[in-house]
Parts: structure tokens; C-alpha cells; sequence
């Protein structure tokens, strides 16, 4: 509010707290800013805990990343002009994003953080009558924020609204020079032309590639940026259906609660066995976007498609072929969906076993999908798949693939410790 003062005064027009915000607590106010933010589960993300000069190998990439920490840090002490963060899943965008909010809020300021393909979602649902939040409301909130961290730009589908909504948002904080932050999977000469020229404009923006090394060739294969894909969260996941009954609905509940259990904390591995069309892939991908959302980066592969992709490599006897596949033996969490196809082939018993059994020994955590029984997948892969000390095994539904009766007992009631 504005204190009432004649023309002249030393007071007129400034702006001073009301009498509410006067008398709002320290605890009180930090609270309503954490509310406001959005942060959520990246409130643990802050600058003592990032990784200084960030996960790349190459002096150059670290170097890089070091400048981008440091200048983000001042732009948490003075929110100033835009930073654009440019870099693969995994390089730490997010984290460097979610540090600056973090900081804001912790100096007493208002910072408000978003993920581009979960807000364009919510504007559309507050187009739906009975919207908890109008449309409009929900948009002036964002474009007109203090400090706004846009994550993930690049990563939502391209639809000719969602470009438009972009557009319009950017170019309104651009004209305003509000301070931005925004990250996004896309080298800067991919970003849409409208949007490229806000977000490269030397004179408000300072962009950062985080790693300058080729592209990996494992995400030609990691599908969890397909719209379909990223739309199969735990909150869409439906354990009630009509169609179900009693005895299937109870493996349906059990294998959400675990999978659940498994996305909060990823420990072991976790086998989802059941028919297709019961939710193996549905609760799989809930799991990697769920670690995506608090800063992890899953890597997602359909086993069909992966082989393809190996046979046609190793058959030329192609270096990026050997590549894709040693980031996946070794990716922090990897998701293996449906695998059922050509498990009686030699050969892709053999890689699919070196892969498995890498992972293995690793404890790296894995899901795998199959609508196969344990005898139909092969000795050797099955012998992974069966230890119990790091595998946990879920079926659903009564048509799931069969497995000896004292495994099954131990899957159908087994909770995750």
C-alpha cells in the first residue's frame, strides 16, 4: 500500500507494508513464499549441495559449468536480466534453476518455479468449468511473477497452443525485463525462432551450454519425452476400474503402493509382471517421471526398439551402437519396458544378460516390464530376475505370467522395507 501524503511530502507515493504484512511472522512469511513458489520437493536443491563443476569429464564443460554456478549465484543475490540454461537430462539445469529459487526465498523475496509441460497442463484445465484457479488468474500469476524459473522448456509437445502460450509468456516478461531463468534439453539453434529470438538477445539474456559434447546415443532410445509417455503419472493411474475384479484390483492396489514406494526411494530392482494392457508400462513411466520431477534423470527404453537399434549397429560393427550401450548399463536409473520380444535368440539373450548382469553386480536401480514368465526369459536372465536380495517382483493380474508357488506368495504380499 501506498502511504496518503500531500503532493510534496518526502513520504508521497511510497510504498510501504500494510498493517497484515506489518504484523506477519518471520516463520509465517517463509512459509507463505514456499507456498507460493512451487519448489516442492526441490526445496532440498540448493547451491551447498550442487556438484561445483557438474558431472561432465571435459575441462572445457567443467569450466563452463563453474561460470554458470557462479553467475547464477549472484543472480540469487540480485535477480537481474535472464539465464538461459542449455544442456542434456543429467548435465544439473535443474539444479542450478532450483538453487536460485531456493536462495530467493530463503533472502525473504518471492520466486516463483514451473515446469513448462506440467503448466501448460494446468492452464488447460483452467479452462474446465468449476477450475479451482481461472485461466487468467493462473497466467498473470506466472508471466507476472518477481523472478520466474521456467524448467524443462523443449520437453512439451509442440502443439501450435502451447507455442502460442509460450510465446505470449516470454515475450511479455522479455518486454517487462523480468527476471527469468529457463532451462531446456534444446541447443539454442533448436528453440523455436519466435522464442529464440527473446531468449539469445545479448542484451537481457546470458546463455549457457552446459556440455559441449556430442549428443549421447542413448537418448535416441529414451522415449520418456514422448507426450503419451510423460502423461503416465501415479495421479493418473487408475486403480479402480469397472472392469476389474476383486482379486485383480487388490494386485493392481499392491503394485501402485510398491511402485510408489520404489519412485520416493529407488533401491534394487523392481520387475513388473503381468498381460498387456494391466498398467506394467503406465506405472513404470510414473516412476521415472516422478524422479524426473525431483531432478534425477531416468533413462526410459522400449526393449524392442533397443534391440532393433543394436542389431542394425553391431551388425556394421558401429561405435555409437557400443556407446548407447555402455551409458545404459551404467545410467543411474534405468527403466526396461516390455520385455518380451526375440528372448529365445541367442544373441539378444547374450546382451540382454551382459546388460542385466552389469546392473546386477552394480546394484543399480532398474525396473524391467514383461508380460513373460520367468522359464519363457531364460536361465541366466531369470537367475538376475529371481534374486530376491535385489529384485522385488509385482504382478498384476490373474492372467500374469506364471512363476513357482513360492514366489508368487512372496510377490503378491511382499512390501518394499
Amino acid at each position: 500500500m501506498r502511504l496518503k501524503a500531500p503532493a510534496g511530502h518526502p513520504d508521497f507515493g511510497r510504498a510501504v507494508p500494510c498493517g497484515c504484512v506489518a504484523r506477519e511472522s518471520e516463520d509465517q512469511r517463509a512459509a507463505r513464499l514456499l507456498s507460493y513458489s512451487g519448489i516442492g520437493p526441490l526445496a532440498r536443491l540448493t547451491f551447498d549441495n550442487l556438484i561445483a563443476r557438474g558431472r561432465s569429464a571435459a575441462v572445457r564443460d567443467q569450466e563452463q559449468y563453474r561460470r554458470c554456478v557462479d553467475d547464477a549465484r549472484a543472480f540469487a543475490e540480485a535477480p537481474d536480466g535472464w539465464l538461459v540454461l542449455s544442456g542434456a537430462s543429467g548435465c544439473g539445469k535443474t539444479h542450478i534453476a532450483a538453487s536460485i529459487v531456493n536462495r530467493i526465498l530463503e533472502r525473504g523475496a518471492p520466486a516463483l518455479f514451473v515446469v513448462v509441460p506440467d503448466l501448460l497442463d494446468h492452464l488447460r484445465s483452467a479452462y474446465q468449468p468449476g477450475a479451482e484457479v481461472r485461466y487468467d488468474e493462473l497466467f498473470e500469476r506466472v508471466r507476472s511473477a518477481p523472478v520466474l524459473a521456467l524448467d524443462d522448456l523443449g520437453t512439451q509437445a509442440p502443439t501450435p497452443w502451447a507455442q502460442e502460450k509460450l510465446f505470449q509468456l516470454i515475450n511479455h516478461r522479455f518486454n517487462a525485463r523480468l527476471p527469468t531463468v529457463v532451462t531446456t534439453n534444446l541447443a539454442p539453434e533448436q528453440i523455436d525462432e519466435r522464442l529464440r529470438t527473446r531468449l539469445t538477445d545479448t542484451n537481457i539474456a546470458r546463455v549457457y551450454v552446459l556440455e559441449s559434447r556430442r549428443p549421447s546415443e542413448l537418448r535416441a532410445l529414451d522415449v520418456l519425452d514422448h507426450p503419451l509417455i510423460r502423461e503416465m503419472t501415479f495421479e493418473r493411474f487408475d486403480t479402480h476400474a469397472i472392469h476389474l475384479g476383486a482379486e485383480d484390483r487388490k494386485l493392481i492396489e499392491n503394485a501402485y503402493r510398491q511402485a510408489l514406494a520404489f519412485a520416493e526411494s529407488p533401491s534394487g530392482w523392481l520387475l513388473l509382471m503381468g498381460p498387456h494392457g494391466s498398467g506394467k508400462t503406465h506405472l513404470a513411466a510414473a516412476i521415472a517421471n516422478y524422479r524426473r520431477q525431483r531432478g534425477d534423470a531416468p533413462c526410459f527404453v522400449v526393449v524392442p526398439d533397443l534391440l532393433d537399434y543394436l542389431r542394425r549397429g553391431f551388425s556394421g560393427d558401429d561405435a555409437r551402437s557400443h556407446d548407447a550401450f555402455d551409458e545404459m548399463k551404467a545410467a543411474p536409473l534405468l527403466i526396461l519396458d516390455d520385455l518380451d520380444t526375440q528372448t529365445n535368440i541367442a544373441w539378444v539373450r547374450d546382451k540382454l544378460f551382459q546388460l542385466l548382469n552389469y546392473r546386477h553386480t552394480a546394484r543399480l536401480p532398474t525396473v524391467i516390464t514383461t508380460a513373460l514368465g520367468l522359464d519363457e526369459l531364460g536361465e541366466r536372465l531369470a537367475s538376475r530376475l529371481v534374486d530376491h536380495a535385489v529384485c522385488t517382483a509385482i504382478v498384476l493380474g490373474q492372467r500374469a505370467p506364471s512363476l513357482d508357488a513360492g514366489t508368487a506368495r512372496r510377490t503378491r504380499g511382499r512390501k518394499r522395507a
